[in-house]
This record gives structure tokens, C-alpha cells and sequence, in this order.
């Protein structure tokens, strides 16, 4: 039996990833001050979640290269051109029409796409349990 596929890839600045289904123990890692979300480009239907508070505060949120690096990638731009992020950062399949949690599982070219970036940005990947 296969395993459902992920809905989002959690990105430490330690370049720890993690692939989850249920993304709210995910947020959680995001911090106490809050979650800003932000499409990764404008036809995208990819999300990105971080601290809302993690540019305002940089003594409490490290620096995350990883994730830049890994969103430059996936939005198909060079890691130069990436914004700055900081602190744990994810990235989710988006699905307006999800009450619940607006989430939905990654495509296959989704998720192909985002392994790529994981291994060029030097990642280390583990499913969340």
C-alpha cells in the first residue's frame, strides 16, 4: 500500500527537511509570534509559511539558506534572486477550496521539483512520523 503524499516539506535552517501530511505540528516549529503566508510566485499554487516575525527579529530566528535556496529552485530562479528567509520555513501544496487547513497533497511534478531543490540545496529529507 502506498503512503499518501505529502502536503508540505518543512525546512529547518540546519538544512534538516521534513515531509509531512498534517501540516499543523509542522507550524508549530514556525514559533510564538505568529504565521505570515505568502504565495511562491504569482501563478503558483504552491504556499510558503514562516514566522510573521522572523525578518523584525533576527536574534531569535537564524538564518535559513536552505530554504532559500530550495524556494529559488522550485520557483525557477537563481538562488541569488531568492528573498531572504529565516527560521523554519514551508512550503505547502495549496487548495483554496480546504476548510480545514487549505492544504492539499503535492503533485508529482510537485514533489519532483522540490527533491531537486532539496539535493541542490544540500538538504537532508525524512518523512515526518
Amino acid at each position: 500500500m502506498n503512503a499518501p503524499a505529502p502536503v508540505y516539506i518543512l525546512i529547518r535552517p540546519d538544512g534538516t527537511a521534513q515531509w509531512g501530511q498534517r501540516i499543523g505540528p509542522a507550524e508549530k516549529e514556525l514559533g510564538p509570534h505568529g504565521i505570515g503566508r505568502g504565495f511562491l510566485t504569482d501563478s503558483s499554487r504552491l504556499r510558503i509559511a514562516m514566522s510573521d516575525c522572523a525578518l523584525l527579529l533576527p536574534e531569535e530566528y537564524a538564518p535559513n539558506p536552505y530554504a532559500a535556496a530550495v524556494l529559488a529552485g522550485v520557483a525557477g530562479m537563481p538562488a541569488s534572486m531568492a528573498p531572504e528567509t529565516r527560521g523554519p520555513v514551508i512550503l505547502f501544496g495549496w487548495d483554496p477550496m480546504n476548510e480545514w487547513d487549505s492544504t492539499r497533497p503535492f503533485t508529482a511534478d510537485e514533489r519532483d521539483a522540490i527533491s531537486a531543490a532539496l539535493a541542490a540545496a544540500e538538504c537532508v529529507a525524512e518523512t515526518a512520523s
